[in-house]
């Protein structure tokens, strides 16, 4: 196991090297979906190299970004995400096997349950796979999309551990969230947490610089041993 991970580990930097490489070169370079955790390794190395880097995730607080590097030069870049609306007859987790069977990970990002269906974020070529499938998928609307300063969100979560539950609901990498923690930035029930410490229907997390969330409702375990949460998140 410790092999395949350090192998997987120096694939993906050989992948980040690449394309700094060719943001040094002048060129406009695109990743697929990433990992909160790889994408700031990602950025740290190219704030190191000088390239530009915006992130894009179609939904607030996403978690799963796509990253644009680019040279000093280039002053803007479009956002290449597209959130389409799913009317799927089943629960987040069944539909998330669904996509996984029709779209590789690189075309994933988050994807989020809403009273009328469900919000995917993907790239312009997984909206053409899922209607080739016959999947009823379309553009969500400025409307239809949640607002990002205050909302309600379900997530599906292995555990109610404070950096878990944080780096979900304010969807940055858990990473980056424990610092938090570990720093003494983030309170509950009053009092510094710990990573360690587990969250409770009703129970608010505040997280300096990120806002604040609230466990709703503690909506119950999934299939797959996991814990869906309802949160209200504030910015």
């Amino acid at each position: 196991m410790r092999l395949e991970t350090c192998d997987l580990r120096k694939a993906m930097e050989e992948i980040m090297q690449e394309y700094l490489k060719k943001a040094r070169e002048g060129r406009v370079v695109q990743t697929p979906f990433m990992e909160a955790d790889a994408l700031d390794e990602l950025r740290r190395l190219a704030k190191q190299e000088g390239v530009r880097l915006e992130t894009f995730g179609g939904l607030p607080m996403a978690s799963r970004r796509v990253a644009v590097l680019f040279p000093e030069h280039i002053p803007a870049v479009a956002d290449p995400v597209l959130v389409l609306l799913l009317r799927f007859e089943g629960d987040l987790e069944a539909l998330e096997d669904k996509l996984r069977t029709l779209l590789e990970p690189g075309l994933l990002g988050d994807l989020e349950e809403t009273q009328e269906g469900f919000f995917l974020a993907t790239l312009p070529k997984g909206l053409k796979i899922l209607q080739e499938a016959g999947l009823e998928a379309q553009l969500a609307t400025p409307e239809q999309l949640p607002q990002v300063r205050e909302r309600t969100r379900s997530v599906v979560v292995p555990s109610l551990r404070v950096d878990v539950v944080g780096a979900k609901g304010f969807g940055v990498s858990r990473t980056y969230f424990a610092q938090g923690v570990k720093a003494g930035k983030v309170r509950l029930r009053g009092k510094t947490a710990s990573a360690k410490d587990e969250l409770t229907e009703g129970d608010t997390l505040l997280a300096e610089g990120l806002g604040s969330l609230v466990v709703k409702k503690v909506l119950g375990q999934t299939r797959r041993g996991n814990v869906k949460l309802e949160l209200e998140v504030r910015r």
